[in-house]
């Protein structure tokens, strides 16, 4: 415990956790209100080290590392016992997780067997079907269940919760931390976007979802390299994910191609300057959905289904199947098409103006006083 302060016990086991939920952390730091205690659930332990440390964060709480499971239950019962403990520890007023991940997930289990309140951060987004994307669409779904304080990234979340009988003063859209993250960066300066587009003549490709390991991500790696013979001026870097079910798959396929270079995972600023710099991403993540509309930069989504719809709906983001011929058709015609201004941070943006962390705090804050008062 620090002092008198209420604590917030902030988990992180992954890289875009730390990344949404770096401007929390901040946000607690500077309003004194509450002590943050920032906890690496050992998931991916040294990627959640190096990227808190980008924004000036060390973790005060080191769990032991998650180490090889035979599946998801043993992985996640494993996450479960160390995080229950890490709260019995701290004994914090809040347990917050971020997204959809094993770690969010476990760390939702954890803070109800511990008898302590769950909040969720990026709360409410949904896919069609429950198991597609596997297992990230059933972690948030079991979250929501969990959890008593939601905050949606954007205002389908927030409809998504409701319909699902959320209490709607429990729920608030307050936009996604992402874009606190990525508007800090760009107000640095060190990070210019759409410039020059007609001189791009870099694709920029990440893979690792669970839903394109194995045979998908050969059919993915034959369109990467048709789509590099079509176009020889192109050069692609893929910062390879460290996922042994989809690294050596694309270290074989890709690396005898001159057209590509693939690198280690890429810190936070690096990546978001390869991805301003480039002329098209192709890539199965969901955050880079919610980024490249204020990049300026086309994104093609080798997935049947997203969860992030507004991303579509701005003209940047566009979904494809996992079929070699319709992969390059795609990305030649994005390739094609004349550039768009990126879009501004303000109350239109579909995932908020970069003031999220900010209006989770202030919710907590109030939260806190009325449990108090009660």
């Amino acid at each position: 415990m620090r002092g008198a302060r209420p604590s917030l016990l902030i988990v992180a086991g992954t890289r875009p956790e730390c990344i949404k939920l770096a401007p929390v952390v901040r946000e607690i730091a500077r309003r004194h209100t509450f002590a943050g205690i920032v906890v690496n659930s050992g998931q991916h332990v040294e990627a959640v080290r190096r990227t808190f440390a980008e924004f000036g964060i060390a973790c005060d709480t080191q769990l032991p590392a998650l180490g090889a499971h035979p599946n998801l239950t043993t992985a996640s019962r494993h996450l479960t016992r160390a995080l229950v403990g890490a709260i019995e520890h701290h004994r914090p007023s809040l347990v917050v997780v971020q997204g959809d991940t094993l770690t969010a997930y476990a760390g939702a289990r954890a803070g109800v067997q511990a008898g302590v309140p769950v909040v969720h951060v990026e709360a409410g987004l949904r896919a069609p079907s429950v198991s597609d994307p596997f297992p990230e669409e059933w972690f948030r779904r079991r979250i929501a269940r969990y959890a008593q304080h939601h905050f949606a990234p954007c205002a389908s979340a927030q409809d998504n919760l409701l319909a699902e009988g959320a209490p709607a003063q429990r729920v608030h859209n307050v936009g996604n931390t992402g874009i606190d993250s990525l508007r800090t960066l760009l107000a640095h300066g060190d990070v210019r976007r759409g410039h020059a587009p007609e001189a791009r003549t870099q694709v920029l490709v990440t893979l690792h979802r669970r839903e394109n390991w194995d045979g998908k991500a050969d059919v993915i790696c034959d369109a990467l390299i048709a789509l590099a013979a079509r176009r020889p001026e192109l050069t692609l870097l893929v910062p390879v994910h460290p996922n042994p079910r989809i690294a050596p798959r694309l270290r074989t396929r890709l690396s005898p191609h001159p057209q590509f270079s693939l690198v280690a995972p890429m810190a936070y600023r690096d990546f978001i300057a390869a991805v301003a710099r480039a002329a098209l991403v192709i890539s199965d993540s969901g955050g880079i959905q919610e980024e490249v509309p204020h990049l300026g930069v086309p994104l093609l989504v080798p997935r049947t289904s997203t969860e992030r719809p507004e991303g579509i709906a701005t003209g940047f983001v566009r979904l494809v199947a996992v079929d070699r011929d319709a992969i390059v058709g795609e990305a030649l015609a994005l390739l094609a098409r004349p550039p768009a201004p990126p879009l501004p941070f303000d109350r239109h943006a579909p995932y908020g103006d970069g003031a999220a962390a900010a209006r989770i705090v202030a919710v907590l804050e109030s939260a806190l006083v009325e449990s108090a008062a009660a």
